[in-house]
Parts: C-alpha cells; sequence; structure tokens
C-alpha cells in the first residue's frame, strides 16, 4: 500500500535563515498592516514561499514490505565433520544438504547469513554448499562468533551445524557476551542412539584444606534412556555421600549434580561415581583430591637450649604456613634455687597442657634432647603421643645427650613408635665428628637437588655431623635415610643417623644427633649448600605432615575420552609451598612430548593465567601419546609430573559431543537438537516475528525546481506594480 508524504531536508543554518525571515516580517507589521488586503496577501505570499523554500521541502512516496529477522547459519568445517557415519557423505555434506533442502522455508522466513566455520568464519553463498570441504582447523567459537559480527549486523539468532568436536576456550564467555543472540545447536553425527549412561566430566578443586567442606561437580550423559531413572551416587571407599535420581525424559540429556562433603584426612583421597540404572550399577569413575593442611601447628619441646634449637625453631617460625608454639628447659628440677619459685621469671614446667590438654590440637610435635625421667611425668602422658599418632599427627625426636635411653624412653609407649629399638646400656650418646651416609638415595625426603647425582654430591659436600646416639636395632618396616659410616647397631645393622616410619595413620621420624645446625653454618663457607639446612627440614616437615606426597606440578585429569580434534588440550598447575599459584616469570618449566612410536616432540605451551599452563598439542598421530612437565623455582628442582592418553582420529561412528553442544546453547538461552530430527518448524517459530515496515521507494525534493523561485519574485513584482499603481510607495 503506497503512500504520499511531505517531509523537509532543512539543517540548523536553513531553520536559523527562516526563523530571521519570519521575525523580520514580524517586526514590519506595524507600518504593513496599513496596507490594502491585497498588497498586504501578496507581501505575506511572498515570505511565506521564501520561508518554505528555504526550509527544503521533499515529497516522497512511501510503500509498506515485509521485514524478516536476520539469521546466521554457522557450518562447522572442521576436519571431524569429514567423518562419513556409514552412510556414504561427510557429517559436512549431510548438514550442506540438509540446508539445501530446506532453503525455500528458510529464506521465506529469515534474511539468511551463510558462514563457514573454522579457524574463522567465512561467508558463503548457496551455490557454494554443494562442494564445500572440510579444513584442517578445528572450530574456534570464540574467533567465530566475533567474524559473526563483522559480517552484519547482529543477527537475531544464530544456528550452529556441528559434531561438537570443538574446544570451547577461555575466551567463549566474553564473545557470547558482545554477541548477546540465543545459539540453537544442531548436532551433526550418527542417526542411531545407544543406550547408555556415562560420566562425561568431574569437576573438583585442585586442593582442599583438611576439615573444609568442598563442592565436587559431576556431569552425565544419558543417551536413549528416555523412560528410565538414572541413578548418580558419590561414594568415598565403601561410605556413601550421596545419591541423585534423575527421570530421564528426552533420548538425550545432560545432567549436573553438585555434591557438597568434607575433607576429613590428610593426603589423597579417593572418590568413586556410581551410575545405576533399574538399581544396577553401570559404570563407575575412580578421581581424587588432594586434601592439605591450611596451616601446620608445631609444638616444639627443647630439653636444654643448644644451638640446633636456636637455628631450627628460627627455620620454623620464619615460615607464615606455620604456627608453633615452643619451650626449652632452661632450669631442671634438680637445679635447686635460692628463693622461691614464684620470685623467679621462669614458669614451671606445663606438663599436663602440652601432654594432655592441647597435645591434639598440634599437627606436628617435636621431642629434642628431652629427658623425660626428670620430671616423674606419668606413663599416661606418652600413652598420649603415642596415640596423638597413631590419629595421624606427626613427631619429630632429635637426640642428644638426654634423650632416648638416657631420656628415660626405654620400654615406654613412645619407644613403641620410634622407627629403632632404643639401646640397652647406659651410654647411649657418643661426642664425636662423623659425615653421615645416605642409605636411602631414592627417598623423595633426600632429593635436595636437580637430578639424583646433584643429590648424592651435596650430601658429599656437606660439614661433618657432631655425636650421635646409639640403638640397639632398626624396627621392620622402618626407612633408614642416613647412616653412620662405620658404627653398627646392637644387633649388626648400619646406624640409623636419621629414620623415619609410619605408624598408625601418622608418621615418625628421629634424628640421632642435635647438631644439623653445622650444615647451615658450612653454608657460609660453600654456595652450593647456602640453602642446604633449609631444604632439608622443610621437605621434613612436608614429609612428615604429608605434604610432601602432595604434587607442587601437576596436570589437570584427563576426560574419560580424549576428543577426536586438534588441538588437544591439557592444562598443567604449578604451586609453591603454601599452595598458591606460582607465576611463569618465577619458573623455568620444560615439556616434553612422547608421540606413538617413542618420537620425541616439542609440546607448545602458553601461561594462561598465573602457575596455570595451556598446551596444545597439533598434528597428533593415532596412538597413546606422553607428556612429561618438569619445573624449576628459583634455581631448584620444583616438581614434575606426567599424563599420558590415547588419541584417534574421528571415525564414522564417534559420537556427537552433544554435552558441549548443549552447553554453549544453554549459555545463550538457545537450545540443542540432533540435525536428523530436528524439528524445523519449532526452531523457525523461535525467530522474531516478520515485521511489516514503511520504507521511502521515491523522493522528489521541490525546493530544487526554480517554480519557487519564480513565484515569490512573480507576487513580489505584482505587489511592486499595484503600488506604483495606486501612488504607493
Amino acid at each position: 500500500m503506497s503512500g504520499i508524504g511531505l517531509a523537509f531536508d532543512s539543517g540548523i543554518w536553513e531553520a536559523l535563515l527562516a526563523l530571521a525571515c519570519a521575525g523580520a516580517f514580524a517586526a514590519l507589521w506595524p507600518v504593513l498592516r496599513g496596507l490594502p488586503r491585497t498588497l498586504l496577501a501578496l507581501r505575506f505570499g511572498a515570505v511565506a514561499l521564501l520561508i518554505v523554500l528555504i526550509s527544503k521541502p521533499v515529497l516522497h512516496r512511501t510503500e509498506a514490505r515485509s521485514a524478516r529477522p536476520r539469521l546466521a547459519v554457522l557450518l562447522d568445517r572442521g576436519p571431524s565433520m569429514r567423518a562419513e557415519d556409514g552412510e556414504g557423505s561427510s557429517r559436512l555434506a549431510r548438514a550442506a544438504r540438509w540446508l539445501l533442502e530446506n532453503r525455500r522455508a528458510l529464506c521465506e522466513r529469515a534474511d539468511i547469513t551463510l558462514l563457514g566455520a573454522s579457524g574463522g568464519a567465512r561467508r558463503l553463498s548457496w551455490e557454494e554448499l554443494s562442494d564445500l570441504k572440510p579444513e584442517s582447523a578445528a572450530l574456534e567459537p570464540a574467533s567465530v562468533f566475533a567474524d559473526v559480527l563483522e559480517a552484519g549486523a547482529p543477527p537475531a539468532r544464530v544456528w550452529l551445524l556441528s559434531d561438537g568436536a570443538f574446544d570451547p576456550g577461555e575466551a567463549l564467555g566474553s564473545a557470547l557476551a558482545r554477541l548477546r543472540s540465543p545459539v540453537d545447536a544442531l548436532g551433526v553425527g550418527p542417526r542411531e542412539t545407544r543406550k547408555a549412561a556415562s560420566v562425561t566430566g568431574v569437576e573438583s578443586p585442585d586442593f582442599v584444606f583438611l576439615h573444609s567442606r568442598f563442592p565436587l561437580s559431576i556431569a552425565v550423559e544419558a543417551e536413549g534412556l528416555d523412560g528410565e531413572t538414572v541413578t548418580v551416587g558419590l561414594k568415598r571407599g565403601s561410605e556413601s555421600l550421596g545419591e541423585v535420581r534423575h527421570p530421564v525424559r528426552l533420548p538425550y540429556e545432560v545432567f549436573q549434580d553438585t555434591f557438597t562433603v568434607e575433607a576429613t584426612a590428610l593426603g589423597r583421597q579417593s572418590y568413586r561415581v556410581e551410575l545405576r540404572r533399574f538399581g544396577q550399577r553401570t559404570v563407575s569413575r575412580d578421581f581424587g583430591v588432594e586434601v592439605i593442611r591450611q596451616k601446620y601447628r608445631i609444638m616444639y619441646l627443647a630439653g636444654r637450649p643448644s644451638f640446633e634449637y636456636t637455628h631450627l625453631r628460627a627455620q620454623l617460625k620464619g615460615d607464615p604456613n606455620h604456627e608453633m608454639v615452643s619451650f626449652v628447659i632452661l632450669r631442671n628440677p634438680e637445679n635447686v634455687a635460692p628463693v622461691p619459685d614464684n620470685e623467679l621469671s621462669l614458669i614451671p614446667f606445663p606438663a599436663t597442657e602440652i601432654f594432655v590438654q592441647n597435645l591434639f590440637q598440634f599437627d606436628l610435635f617435636i621431642l629434642e634432647n628431652f629427658a623425660y625421667w626428670r620430671f616423674h611425668l606419668p606413663t599416661s602422658y606418652l600413652e598420649n603421643l603415642k596415640r596423638f599418632v597413631a590419629q595421624g599427627g606427626a613427631l619429630l625426636v632429635i637426640g642428644g645427650s638426654n634423650a632416648f635411653t638416657q631420656g628415660g624412653y626405654q620400654g615406654t609407649p613412645l619407644e613403641e613408635t620410634l622407627p629403632v629399638k632404643l639401646w640397652t646400656g647406659s651410654e647411649d650418646f657418643v661426642p664425636g665428628l662423623f659425615s653421615p651416609t645416605v642409605a636411602a638415595p631414592t627417598h623423595p625426603m633426600l632429593h635436595l637437588g636437580d637430578t639424583p647425582e646433584a643429590s648424592a654430591e651435596l650430601w658429599k659436600s656437606l660439614p661433618a655431623l657432631d655425636g650421635y646416639s646409639r640403638f640397639a636395632a632398626v624396627r621392620p618396616g622402618s626407612s633408614v635415610l642416613l647412616a653412620h659410616p662405620s658404627e653398627k647397631t646392637g644387633s649388626g645393622e648400619p646406624l640409623p643417623v636419621v629414620a623415619v616410619r609410619e605408624f598408625g595413620r601418622g608418621k615418625v621420624m628421629l634424628v640421632g644427633t642435635e647438631s644439623t645446625w653445622r650444615w647451615k653454618l658450612g653454608g657460609g663457607r660453600d654456595w652450593r649448600i647456602a640453602s642446604f639446612y633449609g631444604r632439608f627440614w622443610g621437605r621434613a616437615v612436608e614429609y612428615l605432615t604429608g605434604n610432601l606426597d602432595l604434587k607442587k606440578v601437576k596436570f589437570s585429569p584427563l576426560p574419560d575420552r580424549m576428543p577426536a580434534r586438534e588441538p588437544a588440550v591439557l592444562t598443567l598447575h604449578v604451586f609453591d609451598d603454601h599452595f598458591r599459584p606460582v607465576p611463569g616469570s618465577d619458573l623455568v618449566l620444560r615439556l616434553d612430548w612422547k608421540a606413538p612410536g617413542g618420537k620425541g616432540r616439542k609440546a607448545p605451551f602458553f601461561e594462561r593465567e598465573p602457575g596455570v599452563f595451556q598446551i596444545e598439542l597439533n598434528d597428533l598421530e593415532e596412538g597413546r601419546h606422553a607428556v612429561r612437565a618438569l619445573a624449576r623455582y628459583r634455581g631448584q628442582l620444583w616438581g614434575e609430573d606426567s599424563a599420558e592418553f590415547r588419541w584417534e582420529p574421528a571415525a564414522g561412528r564417534a559420537a556427537i559431543d552433544r554435552k558441549n553442544l548443549s552447553a554453549l546453547a544453554g549459555r545463550t538461552g538457545g537450545s540443542y537438537q540432533d540435525l536428523h530430527r530436528a524439528d524445523l518448524k519449532g526452531l523457525l517459530a523461535a525467530l522474531p516475528p516478520v515485521r511489516t515496515e514503511r520504507f521511502v521507494a521515491s523522493r522528489l525534493a521541490l525546493w530544487t525546481h526554480g517554480a519557487w523561485l519564480w513565484a515569490v519574485c512573480g507576487a513580489l513584482l505584482v505587489e511592486w506594480l499595484l503600488r506604483r499603481r495606486r501612488g504607493l510607495l
């Protein structure tokens, strides 16, 4: 339906000029109103025509038309889209054919923009679809959606035809925020639906603090199980931590369950996800979570002042992750004071508070050269210490002339926890210099160099120790780390200088000398061992508290199946002693990649965020791949980890990654459907309605015609002639 309209093209200056003309006429009105009506009408008409001319009148003809919403259709051209699914044509060809078959319905309902999507998006014509080929680059959603905006006005909706074999990437969220359009995903893949439930992902923290509560998120796919019920259960050992029942209503559904659990024990805690149909377990998946202490609470009890106490106390207190309470005995009960106790600045030895009231508040208990017999303490105090270790506490016993047998521990509950049986003679401490030998070079506590050879050289470079304790025998199951170079136990074994043992759920470490402080002073003479003392005791605390078993360098768990796409993406985390991320500027990181057949290749990586490194592997070969990471932090070997995965190129029967596509669509308010059973009418109905809008079909700029000027001039000329005829000025 057509219509005629009038508009004006005048700008600000033309409007001001027209206003000035009208003002001038109004200012002369007192003079002009005395003129005859005929002259006044001609004068007014001329001014009015001049004002209209200055306003630039335009006559336009309008017509109505249908405005269809813009629909951007993305066709995945990644390498996985060449799979044929046993139907004689590739997934890309089937997707293109579906678009061509529905071209008329699509074009009648929407203004279609076709784009081929891989590393970016490129506009396509309908004629190109029949000959379209996959590309070597996998689809990168963030880049593709950015290119959609570059291709024209923001679309009302986006359709993505893909098999889901792509990595969403970290930048996807910001790209979708800029796009601000719902994305409908259409899965291209096998038509047959298998009946299966599978765990497609487990999200857990890299580590959690002891006694804290934390979430475990579990993603489950149910395919071909509509009408059934899938039960998702979480277990820790034999303990059930919860179950969730899901009635399955659709041929394909993704469930996301979050369980909140408590970290009840230190170290690696193992969990299991179990899926059940009809009450029978169908599939399970095991995974682990590292549990650490937020602060290490240490009780340090020394039998007398010493260089060992001074240096070790300073070393432990210098670590912000340690909370330490220390007591040193300055006056034994047999030392008679000439004044009453209440007049001394020293406090009485708080044995009850240490061994009974506050013992179980600590993580590590240190006894250095402490004579138990001097204070006539009840045996129940040592029984408490034994129970403390059995329940998961750590105990460090440092020797000296008042320790072990001479300290009164023979036959007590404390002796039962030690890695050795105590000396039965009266004198169990022998003064004299000696250099211990490394008895367990493979023990992780002794790995203080970058390589085993470097560690061995460090141990040989240390200053000699002074004084050692004798023992009757080494208990079965104990590990002797350092031994005396020549002395033996009563049973003929090498005499332990440092030994460790697990007792119950805790650990015990024995140091038969109180002269390791000499290692620290030796660093002033030899720069190579300057940090040795701190590293040794740091690793000792980590070992006793279970922290040494936790990886500071580790790969994130790989999924149950590595998607058949390139690049294969792995994530590596690096933490410091307190499990804070270590930025790449403080690290030297080496990554080795071993491809099938043993071929070594470079593993490219970049730092995605502080302490988090992303490894992207391209040109993958079919078979098992191994990646190994080695990190050096502040000049010393910090840790290593390795990961293995099997990669296979996209097979014709490879399933659609519906979880990936559903998640992408869900983030934008869109929907997911399999292409072979897609509801085209429903998809088109989700588009905004076709609008009727009016547009200008033609324009006639009246002000450009000379008739306007002639009319003004004619009116003024007639008015002038009439005035002259009447004898008026």
